[in-house]
């Protein structure tokens, strides 16, 4: 195979489709995207709307956040923040999707140890989880947008992560959900959003609907938000404070490590917290020609937030079959590699 001709500012490849490059080698996305100094400016401002966000939330609840907590870095740095740089009383909540490793769940508990957070984990059925890591294998379940933040087998595991946390929060009566995605996981207007959770039941509906028809009813238990007793009108606010940020690496591993977090050795090359990851990214790359975390990295290239040595290694640091046959074995998808 040829190698990709690349976005001299980002690296997004043209391999990615519809993507438009310049005679100076630009993409059509930095083209129209300020340079790192303003984005930067921009982060600050962001940040100030996700302050405001969380001092609206203060004193809510016995927990003023739920906090999704995978025990990976950026999880790990976004817990702390929030309970040291804001004060807040969270509630870390972890899924346990079956391949979330030893070291990452040893990170869990040192980080919530240190931080003196509670911490909730929760695993759901191991035959629906495969069933529905199968489903997003073989299947094309999300919108072709999403191929943009994260690989398929990602995205359906984010959207049980998503709604678990959140209907924990209604449970609570918690007004304010936190998450540890980073520029260029999310869109750009997903730092600090307000939802009601009676118009999100209905909005929801057809991404519940794809994958009961792809898995079966039992999706409903995992993908549908219930009321129970909370308003309809109740609003729940969800932050990303990453995207308020603009950090290296070394900084958010700085940060973390004081907590006891260290980088776990069974993780694979492309997580620091699930071994499924890497099936899901070599999976990516096969269906779509490019990175799954491509627009991630490009959006960090043009924040200044790492280098482009970096970005281009992490690029080029794709699992190959032998690392990912044992898991393609597992859920039932080897027939895919």
């Amino acid at each position: 195979m040829s190698t990709p001709r690349r976005c001299t500012r980002c690296l997004l490849p043209d391999t990615v489709p519809g993507l438009q490059f310049d005679p100076a080698g630009l993409c059509d996305i930095c083209q129209v995207t300020p340079p790192a100094e303003q984005l930067r400016d921009r982060a600050v401002e962001v940040r100030r709307a996700i302050e405001a966000t969380i001092d609206a939330a203060r004193g809510t609840a016995t927990y003023e956040c739920v906090v999704a907590f995978s025990g990976g870095k950026d999880s790990s740095y976004t817990l702390q923040l929030l309970v040291r740089g804001y004060g807040l009383r969270c509630l870390a909540v972890t899924i346990d999707n079956g391949f979330v490793s030893e070291g990452a769940l040893r990170n869990c508990h040192a980080v919530c140890g240190s931080l003196g957070v509670d911490h909730s984990v929760f695993a759901p059925s191991r035959t629906f989880m495969h069933g529905l890591y199968r489903a997003s294998a073989t299947q094309a379940l999300q919108p072709p947008a999403a191929a943009q933040r994260a690989s398929a087998i990602c995205s359906a595991c984010i959207s049980v992560i998503n709604t678990h946390v959140l209907q924990r929060a209604l449970e609570l009566g918690v007004r304010l959900v936190a998450g540890g995605y980073l520029a260029g996981q999310l869109p750009r207007n997903a730092a600090a959003m307000t939802l009601k959770p009676g118009l999100q039941i209905r909005v929801r509906t057809p991404m519940v609907e794809r994958f009961v028809r792809a898995v079966g009813g039992e999706a409903r238990r995992y993908l549908e938000l219930r009321l129970g007793a909370a308003d309809p009108a109740t609003e729940v606010s969800v932050i990303n404070p990453m995207l308020g940020s603009c950090l290296s690496e070394e900084e958010i591993l700085a940060a973390i490590t004081p907590l006891g977090w260290r980088r776990p050795k069974d993780t694979g090359i492309t997580s620091t917290n699930c071994r499924l990851n890497d099936l899901g990214v070599y999976l990516h790359q096969r269906r779509h020609g490019f990175h799954a975390y491509a627009f991630e990295i490009a959006e960090q290239l043009r924040r200044g937030e790492v280098s482009r040595e970096h970005a281009a290694a992490k690029l080029d640091a794709l699992p190959e079959r032998r690392e990912v046959e044992w898991i393609a074995r597992r859920i039932g998808v080897v027939d895919e590699l």
